[in-house]
């Protein structure tokens, strides 16, 4: 039997003294881990968050960590799972009881609820190997995790279901308290701001898209969403700019892109520039080559040719 409190003490020291807490990035496969020898090793090959049920507070959260390990410097060990808020270096939580495993190489998920408080903005998990009593031997973590738009994500999932029920009305009624829950959130924005371009309030859309451009300087599908909105208010070079920034600041063509060069054609065209018109309504068609509405675009382009 391991004291729990020793490893605890023991793994917050060492955790601190590599400077675990300062890396900044978040995916699985970007994970941070011990250097160690290439006997005994643990990586992390997948991280899901969600709420432990529909009607659990929002400010619950169920992670589920899922680790690669090999073991062969000693017949057994023991693996944990703890949470560190911000940037300390005393874990939080743990799983309390830990997962024996023998020498060799398997698969373990690691469960472990979390209650979230608002003074805690990131939360970085890390899964330790250890021997004996209180040795750690491997450990790997995951980059600081941004709890920020949480408390609204409830709400949020309830907002795209009505979406997808066409029930426009109280998505938006529920991505305005997901945007209470977490007004930082730039995608909450995003996604009221496309939701009032479908019941066509045009003018709330483009306030929106500015918050969440704000928050999200470089996100292409707000630049869309706006320049779509001006468009329909009739103004044609706020239209045009948007749009142009999410064609130009494309990697390569894609839906994104699609969108835009569509939007921006009908711009064009209600400025009489026929030519730009048409050009962007071929682009949009090249790269959406199963378009719905292809023999729609296909006839402007006729009538502009």
């Amino acid at each position: 039997m391991h004291t729990l409190a020793v490893v605890l003490r023991k793994f917050g020291m060492a955790l601190g003294a590599l400077g675990l807490i300062s890396v900044l990035v978040v995916t699985p496969a970007a994970a941070q881990s011990q250097p160690s020898n290439l006997a005994d090793r643990i990586d992390l090959v997948g991280l899901t968050t969600r709420q432990p049920t529909p009607d659990s507070p929002v400010n619950e959260v169920q992670f589920q960590a899922t680790v690669n390990y090999r073991l062969q410097s000693v017949d057994s060990a023991f693996v944990l799972l703890f949470l560190f808020e911000n940037s300390a270096n005393d874990s939080t939580q743990d799983t309390s009881n830990s997962i024996n495993i023998q020498r060799g190489s398997g698969q373990l998920v690691l469960n472990i609820p979390y209650t979230l408080r608002q003074d805690v903005k990131t939360l970085t998990l890390v899964a330790g190997m250890f021997k004996g009593e209180q040795k750690l031997i491997a450990w790997v973590s995951t980059n600081p995790i941004d709890m920020g738009p949480w408390p609204g994500r409830v709400y949020f999932e309830k907002a795209m279901a009505a979406r997808l029920n066409n029930d426009f009305t109280a998505a938006d009624t529920d991505l305005t308290q997901a945007i209470q829950e977490a007004p930082d959130t730039g995608n909450f924005y995003y996604w009221r701001g496309d939701t009032r371009v479908r019941m066509e309030d045009y003018t709330d859309a483009v306030t929106d898209f500015d918050h969440a451009i704000q928050l999200m300087p470089s996100d292409r599908p707000s630049r869309v969403g706006r320049g779509i909105s001006h468009l329909w208010l009739g103004d044609l070079s706020g239209a045009i700019d948007d749009l142009s920034f999410a064609i130009d600041n494309a990697p390569s063509g894609d839906r994104v892109s699609a969108w835009a060069f569509r939007a921006r054609g009908l711009a064009y065209a209600r400025l009489g520039q026929s030519q730009s018109a048409v050009a962007d309504y071929q682009n949009y068609l090249s790269l959406s080559p199963d378009a719905a509405d292809r023999d729609l675009v296909q006839g402007w382009i006729t009538q502009l040719s």
